[in-house]
């Protein structure tokens, strides 16, 4: 199975990450996709898209905020 995790940035969808993980889970399984930008994040709207084998699994809008 192949996870992947897009995050993108404004109205755009301007791609700010993408990552992928490949696993081969025999029963339950848990991964974590990380971000991160030491000098801060601009303020904005972001979206995260979680896709297993390319399906869409999960999506997730957030804030950054002054």
């Amino acid at each position: 199975m192949t996870l992947k995790a897009r995050w993108t940035y404004g109205e755009k969808g301007q791609l700010v990450n993408e990552e992928t993980r490949d696993l081969a889970p025999t029963g339950p399984a848990v991964t974590e996709f990380h971000i991160a930008k030491p000098s801060g994040w601009p303020v904005g709207k972001y979206k995260v898209e979680v896709s297993a084998d390319g399906n869409l699994a999960a999506t997730k809008e957030f804030e950054v905020r002054k």
